[in-house]
């Protein structure tokens, strides 16, 4: 019997297990094949030598196979590019470049799309991309734009943070409520960790051009990072106060003043989520018996440290194209899509649904199994949430109007001369349109015009999944060769982007995500689905060696296991089948090739521990986590017994 996943055979079988979920998925497979067949093997000859000069034959796969997989990435690829996702960035970069810098034919191609083009948020664009480009370097003493005249610190802070400056002394943000998905309410909680280093950049600064001040500055830092030590905790709780509670509750720090300001008044029926309460009680003590004067300084230094970061390191067309990609996304993501992406659109969303699709079918078999012995309650839960559970091509509203896209930046006064002042518009305009949601009582969150614009200075290039929106977002910088391309044979896409996306479904179920229900609601029943033996055992499992980030951890460890289920099948054996070659690849046979191609998305430079294990780590655990890796590679039996692997929902 032989089964074969298109006119490039796969595999034939001594023994087939699953044969009804196989033949549902070859079907599907074969629906698909649009692409004419010489693109077909052309790419997939390419994706293949590209993995070929990233190997490093003499690493054993079975000891490090990060090393084996990409341990020739540098010396394959030059110096150019530290990692795949700097490659496709400097491939968006360059066609966006060659949009801006056109004289209008690019426009002109797209007219044949029937729809009316924003033409106001096109010249924003340009006038924006042009002073980044053509202004001369930045003076940043003439970013001050507030007062020296010291004022009430809640006042102050208020009023940088309506330009943009978040996290100095608590994080506010604007998100939805704990058990209302669509309802926007304020967060208020003590800065992140990752705050830190524009705490030290900001001393810096400070040595450099405030010597006189250094002390008082300092003291001020080391005050609030103990404060923070000392109440930081990993699931603080969560209080929901009107303004008049938290006034009550916290009267050390002047509220009413500080969202007046921010808000511009507008603060009838604004509903506060609180977290790290005793932190913001100390913290308005501390402030208060702190010299205006300092505080005044310390803000100022912040903010300019926030411009810098903002602002491209060395400015020239392709990273004011990436600035611009950060702080004004819907404009940027507009552009691509319409005059860049356009052609790409159908082909990529579909192939990208069939893999989507094929992912929830495997994970709702998982749920099925009930590994976890679920009530019938818990069971409905998961499984009405896997149901729920949508995918976005691209960071855009459903909203697709020229009048929307020409009128959302039309409060900010962009010019195509004064870069400095650009970057103060832009970082504004992000938080007035942040906050917009709330400046009408009891608002609720529109769906059909919502889009992720959140506080960053580096936008997303990797998919992403949100809780409250029960949604994974595929950024269209992502979809191209060597991470995606529509005529890839399925082997390449369902091991990487496969790989990508069943890691982002996974968070939906991990110690986190699964305590918000398919609607994006925090659940108790969530809470006691986390609370199971066998989850905790789970978590339990995948924190034997430490992890930056255990939900992480759970999400590669899973995702891995997900992604190669779906691909072939469950309880697949590779001792059981004879595999015929590729005609684009001779040497690595089908899930040899599958694990290849997954650690493409890994391979590089390794960068600092940012959020996630370092990528050699990832790679080698979540490999070694998968009971088939070891036969796909003919690994000799370990001297030591290795240790169980880790799975949540995975059928035993």
């Amino acid at each position: 019997m032989e089964i074969s996943f298109n006119s490039q055979t796969h595999f034939s079988g001594k023994r087939v297990n699953n044969m009804k979920w196989c033949w549902n998925l070859l079907c599907s497979f074969l629906l698909l094949e649009l692409a004419p067949i010489q693109a077909f093997v052309d790419i997939n000859m390419l994706t293949a030598l590209q993995i070929h000069k990233n190997l490093n034959g003499s690493e054993d796969p079975c000891r490090n196979f990060w090393n084996y997989a990409c341990g020739n990435y540098s010396a394959a690829n030059g110096t150019k590019y530290v990692d795949n996702f700097q490659l496709v960035e400097d491939l968006y970069a360059q066609a966006m470049v060659e949009f801006m810098e056109s004289e209008g034919e690019l426009i002109e191609s797209a007219l044949e799309l029937n729809e009316e083009p924003a033409e106001r948020l096109l010249a924003q664009m340009r006038a924006y991309y042009k002073a980044c480009t053509k202004d001369p370097e930045i003076d940043w003493s003439e970013a001050d734009v507030h007062s020296l005249e010291p004022n009430d610190w809640a006042l102050e802070t208020a009023k940088f943070r309506r330009h943009g400056l978040n996290a100095v002394f608590f994080d506010e943000r604007v998100d939805v409520e704990t058990n209302d998905s669509l309802r926007p309410v304020v967060q208020l909680k003590m800065p992140a960790l990752s705050n830190n280093y524009s705490e030290r950049r900001a001393l810096q600064v400070l040595q450099r051009n405030h010597s006189g001040s250094v002390e008082g500055i300092s003291r001020l830092v080391d005050q609030l990072r103990q404060l923070e030590a000392k109440h930081r905790q990993e699931e603080p709780l969560v209080q929901s106060w009107s303004l008049a509670d938290l006034t009550q509750h916290i009267p050390k720090i002047n509220w009413q003043g500080y969202f007046h300001e921010l808000l511009s008044g507008h603060l009838e029926g604004v509903l506060f989520e609180v977290s790290d309460v005793d932190y913001l009680r100390e913290l308005g003590q501390l402030l208060s018996n702190t010299s205006k004067s300092t505080i005044n300084l310390y803000l100022r230094l912040r903010f300019t440290v926030l411009l810098k970061q903002s602002a491209p390191a060395r400015r020239n067309p392709k990273t004011c194209i990436h600035h611009m990609r950060a702080l004004l996304p819907l404009g940027m993501n507009y552009l691509y899509k319409r005059y860049v992406y356009r052609h790409r659109d159908l082909l990529d969303t579909k192939q990208l649904l069939l893999i989507f699709d094929s992912l929830k079918i495997m994970f709702g078999s998982y749920l099925n199994a009930n590994r976890l012995q679920l009530s019938s309650e818990q069971l409905s839960y998961v499984m009405k949430k896997l149901g729920a559970m949508k995918l976005r091509v691209g960071n855009l509203p459903e909203e697709t109007s020229h009048a929307f896209y020409d009128s959302h930046y039309e409060s900010a006064n962009f010019s195509d001369s004064l870069f400095l002042g650009n970057i103060l518009e832009a970082l504004s305009l992000r938080t007035r349109l942040q906050h917009d949601a709330l400046r009408l009582p009891h608002s609720r969150l529109d769906l059909h015009r919502y889009y992720v614009n959140d506080d960053v200075v580096k936008a997303r290039t990797s998919p992403f999944y949100e809780n409250e929106r029960n949604t994974i977002t595929v950024p269209l910088i992502f979809l191209q060769w060597p991470l995606f391309d529509s005529r890839q044979h399925h082997i390449f896409q369902f091991s990487l982007m496969g790989g990508v996306l069943a890691h982002e479904l996974t968070h939906a179920f991990e110690q986190e995500g699964i305590l918000f229900d398919a609607d994006g609601n925090e659940s108790p029943v969530g809470l006691q689905i986390r609370e199971t033996k066998v989850f905790q055992n789970a978590v339990k499992c995948a924190a034997r060696t430490p992890a930056v980030s255990l939900k992480e951890r759970l999400a590669d460890l899973n995702g891995l296991q997900l992604a190669y289920d779906t691909f072939f099948g469950p309880n697949h054996n590779s001792q059981n089948f004879e595999y015929r070659p590729y005609a684009f690849e001779s040497e690595f046979k089908a899930p040899q090739l599958f694990h290849l191609s997954y650690a493409q998305f890994f391979c590089g430079i390794l960068p600092p521990v940012l959020g996630h294990d370092r990528d050699d780590v990832r790679v080698n655990l979540s490999v070694g986590n998968l009971r088939q890796f070891s036969l796909d590679f003919k690994c000799p039996p370990p001297a030591v017994q290795s240790p169980p692997v880790c799975e949540l929902w995975r059928p035993k």
